[in-house]
């Protein structure tokens, strides 16, 4: 079904916000589908909205309702219209990107706020660099013609990966690692350090297969001088590999087991840990307040982990840049870890973007300041942006949220929830299709990351054989008398 609801808020807001679900319009109001969340603006708008329902829909009984009670707001709504189509239907051809295109504030090119942000980018991204060039034997190579060419950057421009291509031997598993040490300098393990994968009834062969393929890939990436993020050691919103276990004491244990498990595997192998994720969750973080016994389970895994390592730990939780809930209550939540005395070196903001709201690159920088209060550093962990026949607002977007992160003082990594098709938790949001050709969001990651955001010249060594430049700083490929080198100048 396809829905169109006009609506515009009004009074002091900028913005506004419903949830729109499709539902019994009776008691007990069952859902047929999840709940989408839709950006109201100030002018009249018609906005779109797909609803795939997972059940029979009786007939003259369901009723599309709109939510507007998770923020203070004024909103009218003019109209909702609803189109049903055939179940056969491909979704990607519903008409509603032609009929209504969408788009977000600050897309138009002369925006002042990227004009901002990418001189931002130049005065406080790039560094005055030098190094000594040293010849084969060890000694200062005096006045030498030196290349020097950005290899792989200081900041995480990263993605989502799995780490059994690092050692697989397919084709695929060829171009995977070929795109990840093209362009990416930071990347996190999918779901190979979640503690579903470690399991304690694993059979010994399963656990083998399992560290064998992290430990290849831990090597290949320290190789490549490519840091990995740690994710995640509890998530909040019980993960499904615990769902049927009732016991709570059970639960706990096995978290507190696995969480020492893991990290005594990993040791020092990743830069940082996502020590809770989804603390607020989407209304489903039950581990702390449905489960009696363990209501302090996130305490308990902050001081073991802190025992056991002085890596950085970050906090990651979703739609902390859709105004409400997750963002206010995820603030709260770190205020009270640091207020009973947990450090918490970061936010990590998962990011998963739907073309139905897509905040202002504005926005996104004032929340990112908001945050900058409590926490020294942030990351975007897991982004993505999901839109429906209209490649070119998902790769305008892309650019500008990238443009927005990189400006901003306080973020240290931008990594995708994955970037190829066939291994993606929404294959309509990757950056390469199945077959390896790119999207224009790819195309936008490789303009920015690998081309506009690169440094590479040519100069002459002094009599001590020191070279000086500006540029973006990172591991450098060094070219001097036909020999070349990699090496990260300070």
């Amino acid at each position: 079904m396809l829905a169109v609801i006009k609506a515009r808020v009004v009074g002091a807001a900028e913005s506004g916000e419903v949830l729109a679900k499709l539902q019994l319009r009776a008691a007990p109001y069952t859902s047929f589908g999840p709940t989408i969340g839709v950006g109201i603006h100030r002018e009249w708008t018609e906005q779109p909205v797909v609803f795939v329902t997972d059940d029979v829909v009786p007939a003259d009984k369901a009723a599309v309702v709109l939510l507007c009670g998770q923020k203070e707001q004024s909103i009218e709504v003019e109209s909702i219209r609803v189109l049903k189509y055939p179940a056969t239907m491909d979704v990607a051809l519903f008409p509603k990107a032609k009929l209504i295109p969408r788009t977000y504030a600050g897309r138009e090119p002369d925006a002042p706020w990227r004009k901002a942000a990418l001189e931002r980018i130049e005065q406080h991204r790039k560094q005055d660099l030098s190094m000594i060039v040293m010849g084969e034997e060890g000694q200062p190579l005096a006045e030498t013609e030196v290349k020097l060419s950005l290899r792989r950057h200081a900041f995480g421009f990263g993605s989502a990966v799995v780490a059994k291509r690092f050692s697989g031997e397919s084709e695929d598993d060829r171009r995977h690692r070929e795109i990840v040490d093209k362009l990416f300098s930071i990347v996190v393990f999918e779901n190979d350090l979640k503690d579903g994968n470690w399991a304690p009834d694993f059979k010994d062969d399963r656990k083998a297969k399992r560290n064998a393929e992290l430990d290849a890939a831990f090597k290949w990436l320290a190789e490549r001088h490519i840091p990995v993020r740690g994710h995640y050691l509890m998530q909040v919103a019980t993960p499904f590999n615990l769902h049927d276990i009732k016991d709570n004491e059970v639960i706990r244990q096995r978290t507190l087991d696995s969480v020492e498990e893991r990290m005594a595997f990993v040791k020092d192998r990743v830069i940082e840990w996502d020590v809770i994720n989804h603390p607020i969750a989407w209304g489903g973080a039950d581990m702390l307040n449905k489960r009696p016994g363990l209501e302090k389970l996130d305490r308990e895994v902050f001081t073991l982990a802190r025992s056991l390592t002085k890596l950085p730990f970050f906090i990651n939780e979703d739609q902390v840049f859709r105004p409400g809930p997750q963002c206010d209550d995820t603030f709260t939540y770190i205020e009270k870890l640091k207020a009973d005395g947990f450090t918490v070196a970061g936010l990590g903001n998962q990011a998963h973007f739907h073309e139905s709201y897509l905040p202002s690159p504005e926005h996104l920088l004032a929340v990112t300041d908001r945050f900058a209060k409590i926490v020294p550093h942030q990351s975007i962990t897991e982004y993505d942006i999901v839109t429906t026949e209209d490649e070119e607002l998902a790769a305008d977007y892309t650019r500008d949220v990238l443009i927005a992160v990189f400006s901003h003082p306080a973020y240290t990594s931008f990594l995708l929830w994955g970037f190829w098709e066939g291994s993606h938790w929404k294959p309509e949001a990757a950056s390469w299709s199945k077959d390896w050709s790119i999207r224009p969001r790819g195309e936008v990651l490789e303009e920015w990351i690998g081309r506009k955001w690169h440094t590479e010249v040519t100069l002459k060594t002094d009599a001590q054989g020191q070279v000086s430049w500006r540029g973006f700083p990172g591991w450098y490929e060094v070219t001097a008398q036909g020999r070349t080198s990699l090496v990260k100048p300070e």
